[in-house]
């Protein structure tokens, strides 16, 4: 078939088509690669425990539930270890290769090498599980979560330098050991289409509550986002941020903890929230509030200690002060 051709049909292929057609033989995979196809992708979510990824994602053209599948690895009793790649209760293929090795080679390097289009979502997080008194279930004996994430980590940020342009990307959920691998991961990222930005800290273990954890000691800078003009949500969990709160207060929908706040900059955030068209809810603990005296003085509250102070402002937008949680939580009042 010639060349022209060929090219002309895998424009017009989704994703999952052209994914078939590069394990067809290795010079069909370097056409590929060499025309370049856009992948069409709308999502991509990859959830990571010690031993197995899970992975979906959803195309543009897609009309059906995400194509969903996971990457498996198994011991063998030889000392080595192979890797199923299953999709439902059917093995589709077998390989001698660890879990994120095989996820980037199979999966991330092709969705993501050549995507041209917007993506809504991309998420790669931890795959939580916690039982019914809401305690983390434990991951297979003698495996680790957190060497199986930082390699699949290490191979996304590969395949994001091998592009030639910035991912556009509308959501953007990811887990993080700290600073470092957000800041290596966000200048990969066209932060002008950012709509939501979710990061949670990496950890081996952890429980469902983290309210009450002093995370004081794991701190990010998010100076970066005070360009984002399009971020609509920020949600930040158990990290301990140390931006001045000015730098976020365009973010009409928050949940984080700042190592300090002001008063002038928890006004911007509400006086925000008023101008926003978007339902926003927001809620930001704090370590230190210099002037939290002449804040509440400001709105009318009296300081107290000992009990939660609510405030409704004229544009019904409630703002509840919790002394003990060193917390404040803005919202919207219901219409009756």
């Amino acid at each position: 078939m010639p060349d022209v051709v060929t090219k002309e049909i895998l424009k017009n292929l989704d994703f999952a088509s052209i994914r078939k057609l590069r394990k067809v033989c290795r010079a069909f995979r370097d056409f590929i690669d060499c025309v370049k196809p856009d992948s069409n992708l709308e999502s991509i979510n990859l959830e990571v425990r010690a031993d197995i990824i899970f992975t979906s994602f959803s195309t543009l053209s897609q009309s059906t539930e995400d194509i969903e599948f996971f990457y498996k690895e198994e011991d063998m009793f030889n000392g080595k270890n192979i890797c199923l790649m299953e999709r439902g209760f059917f093995c589709c293929a077998t390989f001698e290769n660890n879990c994120a090795d095989l996820c980037v080679d199979d999966f991330l390097r092709p969705a993501l090498k050549h995507q041209k289009s917007l993506l809504d979502e991309l998420c790669v997080i931890k795959h939580l599980e916690f039982d019914e008194n809401r305690q983390p279930v434990p991951q297979n004996p003698g495996k680790l979560f957190v060497p199986t994430f930082e390699k699949l980590f290490d191979g996304l940020i590969n395949v994001l330098e091998s592009r030639d342009r910035l991912l556009q990307v509308e959501s953007l959920l990811i887990s993080v050991h700290g600073q470092d691998q957000l800041m290596q991961l966000l200048r990969h990222v066209d932060l002008k289409v950012l709509q939501c930005l979710k990061v949670y800290r990496l950890l081996e273990t952890e429980q469902f509550w983290e309210y009450g954890e002093d995370n004081s000691e794991f701190v990010l800078d998010l100076d970066i986002l005070k360009d984002c003009e399009n971020l609509e949500i920020l949600i930040v969990r158990r990290f301990s941020v140390c931006s001045q709160l000015r730098m976020l207060t365009h973010i009409p929908n928050m949940k984080l903890s700042m190592q300090t706040i002001y008063y002038a900059d928890v006004l911007r955030v509400i006086q925000t929230m008023e101008k926003s068209d978007i339902y926003a809810r927001s809620e930001i603990r704090f370590e230190q509030f210099p002037d939290k005296s002449r804040f509440l003085e400001a709105i009318g509250l009296v300081e107290d200690d000992s009990v939660e102070l609510v405030h409704v402002f004229p544009s019904k937008l409630i703002l509840a002060y919790y002394p003990a949680l060193k917390c404040i939580g803005l919202k919207w009042k219901h219409s009756s």
